[in-house]
């Protein structure tokens, strides 16, 4: 059987076998292992990425509706039904950079064009302190097309992701099975300050329980 279908219905069949394996892996090194052997092929099928691409143009709604995004720039591309991982597309323009931030799972990080650059942190402080974090770095990598990366979750995994060239780039992800945390952490270097980021439709949602509130 091939490793990556040509097709987006076939690669939702493709990822069934993904779950299946997955299942029966115990500890993150191992997935995270068992994912950056597979998920080459497909950063560098072009035409696949390329449908992908060309419904996202077209404004196909995309599998994210009933799930939480974080990112302004994030397309779910597949969600497991047993919530073993999940693969999600984000794009850069040129010199775009996420804020340094944690995860709630492993994951791999893939490139399918130009160059990925990831910027590795260490916690130096305790995290007793609230909304205060000390970091430094520790790594900086960089993908070109079909390579990969990892992260950890929590304190183990803080990094920045983005693209130093001068054209919009694509990167993919795999998630595995997030923790019971409904935020991430993103951190402030200058001010070593820390905070909680949530989903937008929770933060909306949390928004209006507060302003009821004020009308109690």
């Amino acid at each position: 059987m091939p490793l990556l279908p040509v097709t987006l219905e076939k690669m939702h069949d493709h990822f069934s076998t993904w779950s299946e394996d997955l299942g029966h892996l115990a500890g993150n090194e191992s997935k995270i292992r068992y994912c950056r052997e597979r998920i080459p092929a497909f950063l560098l099928d072009r035409p696949l990425i390329a449908d992908i691409l060309h419904g996202i143009t077209n404004g196909a709604k995309g599998s994210d509706r009933n799930h939480r995004m974080l990112f302004d720039n994030e397309w779910l591309i597949h969600m497991d039904t047993r919530r073993r991982f999940s693969v999600r597309m984000y794009l850069h323009p040129p010199g775009d950079y996420t804020v340094v931030h944690d995860h709630s799972s492993w994951g791999v990080l893939g490139n399918p064009s130009g160059i990925m650059e990831i910027i590795k942190f260490d916690r130096q402080d305790d995290g007793k302190t609230e909304g205060y974090a000390r970091l430094s770095p520790t790594e900086h990598i960089r993908c070109l097309p079909g390579q990969t990366d990892f992260t950890l979750p929590l304190d183990k995994g803080i990094h920045r992701v983005g693209n130093p060239t001068n054209r919009t780039i694509v990167i993919i992800n795999i998630y595995g099975t997030p923790m019971r945390r409904l935020y991430i952490n993103q951190f402030d270097l200058e001010q070593n300050r820390v905070t909680k980021s949530y989903p937008p439709r929770l933060t909306r949602r949390m928004l209006a329980a507060d302003a009821l509130k004020t009308l109690v």
